[in-house]
């Protein structure tokens, strides 16, 4: 695959600034999935991605007793590689202490500085706010591609 672990961080700033969605899957300890759409991801850090959390009710429960999770990227309206980021999740909220509070301080307002524009009014509370961060610490990411399903991206 000629992507690197570089590139797709700069794809995934598209879920925001593009419109775009990306899957998030988690699942409870028995294996039951739950899949969401999500708005609000970013690249964060080195091998850390960030999503905001505006209405986690399942993904919530599933992340505090299952850690793992799987994230689906693909965006059918143009040429990319479709890929999955594979990685643990926990919530930084406020209060968390150490990391997790270093997430929450920086990104905690994300979703007032970057308002839904495609949302249509009436839809949803009328002032989403951001209840967590989910941080992502990134294990692997895997092209989802038909010619190379399963291959590992690499970080050069």
């Amino acid at each position: 695959m000629s992507l690197s672990r570089e590139d797709i961080y700069e794809q995934i700033k598209e879920v925001k600034d593009g419109g775009q969605l990306v899957h998030l899957a988690t699942a409870t300890l028995d294996g039951k999935p739950n899949i969401v759409p999500m708005r609000f991801a970013r690249h964060a850090a080195n091998d850390v991605l960030v999503i905001a959390d505006m209405y986690f009710c399942k993904t919530r429960v599933n992340l505090k007793e299952n850690p793992r999770l799987a994230l689906s990227v693909a965006f059918p309206d143009r040429e990319s590689y479709p890929f999955v980021v594979h990685g643990r999740g926990e919530l930084a909220e406020k209060g968390s202490p150490g990391r997790l509070g270093q997430f929450w301080a920086e990104w905690r307002d994300w979703g007032e500085r970057n308002p839904a524009t495609e949302v249509p009014k009436g839809f949803g509370p009328p002032n989403p706010s951001c209840r967590a961060i989910l941080v992502i610490d990134v294990n692997r990411i895997t092209s989802s591609a038909w010619d190379t399903f399963g291959d590992e991206v690499t970080s050069q």
